[in-house]
Formats: C-alpha cells, sequence, structure tokens
C-alpha cells in the first residue's frame, strides 16, 4: 500500500527502460522506498530450460554488474540516501517474473516503460505489460517513453465510474495528493449525479484532506475523454482501476489509456495483498 517501501524496476538496460529509471527513483525518495532492479534473462518458451542467446554465466553477471554500477551511481547522483538491489531471475515470459518477483519482495509499486511507437506498443503492450497489468497483484506505474517527464504526482486525475472496483485506487490517490500536497480530479463517468455505488457526501469525506475537483465526463467514450481531460489539465498521473479476471478472461483493463495517454498511468488493482511473506529472490549485488 501507500506509502511505498519496496519499489520494483524491470528493465532490459535498454533505452526505454532507463528511461522510467529517474521516475521510480523520484517515487522511491518521497517515501524513502527501496529501489529493487529487476533483469529477466530470456529463455526460450518452447524450451524453458535453454537462453535465448547463450552464453557463458560470467558474461551476463559481467553484463548485469555493469549496467548495475550506472545505475546505481545515477542513484547517489540524484538521491545519495537511497538503497538499490539487482535481482536477475531466468524465465521465458517476463510478466510472470515480474508478477513473481513483486509477490517475493514485498513490493509495494512496479514502475516500467511501453514504447510510444504504435507498432512497438502492440507488441510490447500484447506479450508483457496487458498481462502484468491485468493480474499484477501491486500497483503498476505505466510510463510512455519518450513522454514529458513528471517531477511528482500532485496533480491526480481519478476516473471514477463505480464503487465496486476503486476502493484501493481512491486510497492510494488520496495518499499520494494527502502527501505531496496535491490536487485530486474525480472525473464522475456516468449519468448519474455520483458514481455507482457512492453519494455525494462519502465522496467529499473521503477526500477531506485533499484539495479535490469534481468533473462530469460523458462515459460514451470514456478513455478518449480521461486521456483528452488528463492532458488539457496537464496532469501529472492517471490512477485507474486494474482489470478484473472472469472465467480466465481479463475485464476492463485500461488498455487504451495506456497505450496513449502521454501521462502516466497508475494501475491499481481492486485489493492489495497480505505483504507479510518472508520470501526472498536471491540478488546477485546488495
Amino acid at each position: 500500500m501507500y506509502p511505498w517501501r519496496t519499489i520494483l524496476v524491470p528493465t532490459d538496460f535498454s533505452t526505454a527502460a532507463k528511461w522510467v529509471f529517474d521516475d521510480a527513483i523520484h517515487a522511491a525518495g518521497r517515501t524513502g522506498a527501496e529501489v529493487v532492479i529487476l533483469h529477466v534473462r530470456m529463455t526460450h518458451r518452447s524450451r524453458p530450460g535453454s537462453l535465448r542467446y547463450p552464453a557463458d554465466p560470467s558474461v551476463y553477471e559481467y553484463v548485469e554488474q555493469q549496467e548495475l554500477e550506472l545505475l546505481q551511481r545515477h542513484v547517489q547522483q540524484t538521491n545519495a540516501d537511497l538503497r538499490t538491489r539487482l535481482i536477475v531471475r531466468t524465465g521465458s515470459d517476463p510478466s510472470r517474473e515480474i508478477i513473481s518477483t513483486a509477490e517475493q519482495e514485498g513490493v509495494d509499486l512496479v514502475v516500467m516503460a511501453t514504447h510510444a511507437r504504435h507498432h512497438l506498443a502492440h507488441l510490447f503492450i500484447g506479450s508483457t505489460t496487458l498481462h502484468l497489468l491485468g493480474r499484477c497483484p501491486v500497483p503498476v506505474l505505466a510510463i510512455r517513453y519518450g513522454v514529458k517527464k513528471r517531477m511528482g504526482m500532485r496533480k491526480l486525475v481519478v476516473p471514477l465510474e463505480e464503487s465496486s472496483r476503486a476502493a484501493t485506487q481512491l486510497e492510494i490517490a488520496e495518499g499520494l495528493a494527502r502527501t505531496e500536497g496535491g490536487e485530486i480530479h474525480l472525473l464522475m463517468l456516468g449519468d448519474g449525479e455520483t458514481p455507482r455505488g457512492f453519494t455525494s457526501d462519502e465522496l467529499q469525506q473521503r477526500f477531506r484532506n485533499v484539495e479535490l475537483k469534481k468533473v462530469r465526463l460523458s462515459s460514451r467514450h470514456a478513455d478518449r475523454e480521461v486521456i483528452r481531460y488528463a492532458e488539457q489539465q496537464d496532469c501529472d498521473v492517471i490512477v485507474v482501476p486494474s482489470a478484473c479476471e472472469q472465467d480466465g478472461e481479463l475485464t476492463g483493463l485500461p488498455e487504451d489509456i495506456v497505450r496513449h495517454a502521454s501521462v502516466p498511468v497508475l494501475i491499481v488493482p481492486p485489493s492489495l495483498p497480505d505483504q507479510t511473506s518472508d520470501a526472498k529472490a536471491i540478488p546477485v549485488s546488495s
């Protein structure tokens, strides 16, 4: 939950992955969280025991250590008080490795990049991010590669349609706004005076400690309207609920918002696990 204590940053050491590292550092700095950097050594899906790019383990270790040291120096230059660790796992499905690591490490937030180009976005989101966004047990901050850098989360957009999936979404949004002295733009989708399951008094009471602006939007093209509003208001983050799984299928996944918004998107599961496990992945270095 919020405040973040452990932030996971999956990386393949690419330019896009490094792009979001500053966002993770700033998020960690606001709450004193540890930054855990995850690298997945890829294997073939048809041969899970075979590395996709075969090499002596010492080669992988050398490259990973070099990249970690570069990231650690960057952290020290930005915020010398932050702790960092590198975890290396091996698998054919990076999203499953990210989810598994988040569970084992008691992670509070995952920060990752999505590509901006449409053909790459389809491949990247389709293969990794969509699975992660729909099934990750903790919030995921998804940031399009190349968009405007944000130095905080002071202006939050929170689309709200009904209460059944909104409890954690509202709790984290309120915590962020209160910590940063920010404001919440509550976008109410639907035809009634308040979203389904809420009363006006309940909403006002929940956000009594933060500045709140309520805006009514049409739900006909809800995702498009949310993106347009967030960009026009130059907001710092859009806070949305993750998908729900029904009969093995994901429903309500905010795919269009993640794919097209030039504003970072914080995807929040309807509930969060009890993070009391002592199980840990084996770190390469600390």
